[in-house]
């Protein structure tokens, strides 16, 4: 019985499915492309976003200063030292740099990175952290190298271990350490 249509070709239709195969095929096997290098700014704008964010300006200018200084004592890069590849805090990689940042993040990172170490307000700190917050991720235990790792505990590894100094605080929320320094002998 004759309807007025025409029945599908089969052999074109294999044909057609093939081709849509092959290009899937293709499409899964080829290359991801190489990943976006980034730079200094773009790395130290990602760490700004990353650790203090939604922080107040004081605060994400020091703690550009912080990374700034450790990279420099690292004598690598900032963009070496965590976007290799950026992602969040874990071994060989001391700060997170896992969110994309503002347009202000990179204004900071810029002017950090063009001004003289002369400017540095932090003393030349090289680690920062926030104690309320090192306490409230050290109780809820869920993310690795935190897990019990309270504010006490890390105080004291830095101040014995690592012979690191507190320099000073700003706020409640954020502390800032870097190597002990020297003192200076008075004159008699």
């Amino acid at each position: 019985m004759a309807t007025g249509r025409k029945r599908p070709n089969g052999r074109a239709n294999t044909w057609l499915g093939l081709g849509f195969v092959g290009l899937v095929v293709i499409w899964l096997a080829w290359p991801d492309p190489p990943p976006r290098e980034v730079d200094d700014i773009e790395a130290l704008a990602r760490v700004i976003q990353s650790e203090i964010g939604n922080g107040t300006q004081k605060q994400q200018h020091h703690v550009a200063w912080t990374a700034r200084n450790l990279a420099i004592e690292r004598d690598q890069s900032v963009a070496q030292m965590v976007c290799t590849p950026c992602g969040p805090q874990q071994r060989g990689r001391p700060v997170s740099s896992r969110q994309a940042p503002q347009d202000s993040h990179r204004e900071i990172a810029k002017k950090v990175l063009t001004s003289p170490v002369a400017h540095d307000p932090t003393g030349g700190a090289t680690h920062f952290l926030n104690p309320q917050l090192q306490n409230t991720l050290a109780r809820r235990g869920k993310r690795s190298g935190y897990a019990g790792n309270t504010y006490r505990k890390v105080r004291k590894r830095w101040l014995r271990t690592y012979k690191w100094q507190p320099y000073y605080r700003l706020g409640n929320t954020l502390e800032f350490w870097g190597p002990r320094k020297k003192r200076k002998r008075a004159k008699h």
